[in-house]
């Protein structure tokens, strides 16, 4: 069943692409996502259903799918991968980033100029005309699939997404080198299998594939006592995307409640001369830095608690005669999210203190990096996007052990495939990209100290 709608999927998407860039081409409006009703929901309930399938697949299987090898892994998971790749992005993505690429090609520096500023053969397709928010891997991954654009532009997305597809099936190999049997197989199967990383980090071509594997490289070094090296992981992820950022302080906090006084000075170090070094060649100036913070956000909501808030004072106007105005209320989501966003950085203070606990080991530094991001992503972010939940599945599938924060990040990954079928509907599809994840914390007890109730994991993640 999965296979047979995966096709269905690979082909609806396919067409709407192609059919998209032809319209756009020829002068005609540029849309998001979806051109019409029919297309908007075959192809969104289609999705949600995989998401689905999937869900009770990874939930309800006990059995252990024992592989020898992980080439193994990749003949039974090949299918939908190809059918990934195939598939056109849904979104106009992958054309700023292509744009981004000419521009670097063509001398011009993306962090200081924004994209609508720039003319180009893509650039009908753009919908962001703000300064680039990706670091300077990510650039350069631009570049080297822009270099095709003069051939045809559909050859070079199809270029960036084989970049996407490899690092799609590397990570795959990394999480084969992280889980232990017996959950080897099945986990690496879930993961490589998984449609929300199909759909969003493959088929449409998101640069969170990279920051899934900086993630796995930073889990490798942590369970191998590498702890310098993490810091190398860490920041090949903040140069492809900004957010591995928020990690880093909890990996130096670890390491001094484990001592590792070398190590930490080791991983400082190469920290001060990556950081001195993008200042002087890439990231010259502070509005350089600012613009990775993806200031073009700042006063929009979506998909958030600010979204459902947005929504409610739309609404209010129908049933309340003297409802406050755009004008008035617009204020006060701003100042919601400073106090979202100040909110979370207590919350992560109180993570980075729980470090001092006995027994506190590499895994639960991983499973910690999961919830801090997990409670940004759910409660502090005005702007969600399908796709940002994906990162998240990185860190739950290596920590199998955390079965709260797996269970809630496959229900995220359901509710942010909601998305695209609740896009009419800003209250809705808020509610229930926040309120499906937040029922399972509630349920699961999250406030009763459920981790603290978890198996007891070594300083390698091994459940012992």
């Amino acid at each position: 069943m999965a296979l047979l709608l995966a096709v269905y999927l690979a082909v609806s998407m396919t067409i709407l692409g192609l059919d998209k860039y032809s319209y756009i081409l020829a002068g005609g409006k540029r849309f998001a996502t979806f051109p019409n009703f029919a297309s908007f929901l075959t192809i969104s309930v289609t999705y949600i259903v995989l998401v689905a399938l999937h869900l009770v697949w990874v939930v309800g299987s006990e059995r252990p799918y024992p592989f020898a090898k992980y080439r193994d892994v990749l003949q039974v998971s090949w299918v939908f991968l190809l059918l990934a790749f195939l598939a056109f992005p849904l979104g106009n993505d992958v054309y700023l980033y292509l744009h981004v690429g000419l521009m670097n090609w063509n001398g011009v520096d993306p962090f200081l100029t924004p994209a609508g500023d720039f003319l180009s053969p893509l650039t009908p397709f753009v919908d962001w005309k703000q300064t680039s928010t990706y670091g300077p891997i990510s650039q350069l991954l631009f570049t080297s699939a822009a270099s095709i654009v003069s051939l045809h532009p559909l050859l070079a997305v199809y270029g960036f997404k084989a970049i996407c597809l490899v690092a799609h099936g590397l990570n795959g190999f990394l999480v084969w080198r992280v889980v232990p049997p017996p959950l080897q197989g099945k986990l690496t199967i879930a993961y490589l299998l998984c449609p929300v990383l199909l759909v969003e980090q493959v088929a449409s071509a998101h640069v969170d594939v990279f920051i899934n594997t900086s993630i796995l490289l930073t889990v490798i070094c942590l369970f191998s006592r590498r702890y310098a090296t993490a810091f190398l992981a860490l920041w090949g992820g903040f140069l492809a995307k900004t957010i591995p950022i928020i990690w880093m302080p909890m990996l130096a906090l670890f390491l001094i409640r484990q001592r590792r006084w070398k190590q930490l000075a080791l991983g400082l170090l190469v920290s001060g001369a990556i950081g001195t070094w993008l200042s002087m060649t890439v990231l010259t100036s502070v509005e350089a830095w600012r613009s990775l913070l993806n200031p073009g956000v700042t006063g929009q909501f979506q998909s958030s608690i600010h979204a459902l808030m947005r929504a409610g004072f739309e609404t209010l106007p129908y049933f309340v005669l003297h409802a406050p105005p755009p004008s008035e209320y617009k204020y006060w989501l701003l100042d919601l999210s400073r106090y979202t966003i100040g909110l979370f950085f207590v919350f992560y203070t109180w993570t980075c203190l729980r470090m001092w606990r006995r027994n506190y080991v590499a895994a639960n530094l991983v499973a910690d990096m999961g919830w801090v991001t997990l409670v940004l992503m759910l409660y502090a972010t005005a702007w969600l996007m399908p796709w940002y939940v994906s990162i998240l599945y990185a860190i739950a599938v290596v920590i199998p052990q955390a079965s709260l924060l797996g269970l809630t990040t496959l229900i995220f990954g359901l509710s942010s495939s909601a998305m695209y079928l609740l896009q009419g509907d800003a209250g809705v599809r808020s509610l229930c990209a926040v309120g499906l994840p937040t029922l399972v914390l509630l349920v699961g007890g999250l406030g009763k100290g459920n981790r603290g109730r978890e198996k007891r994991v070594g300083g390698d993640g091994v459940s012992k």
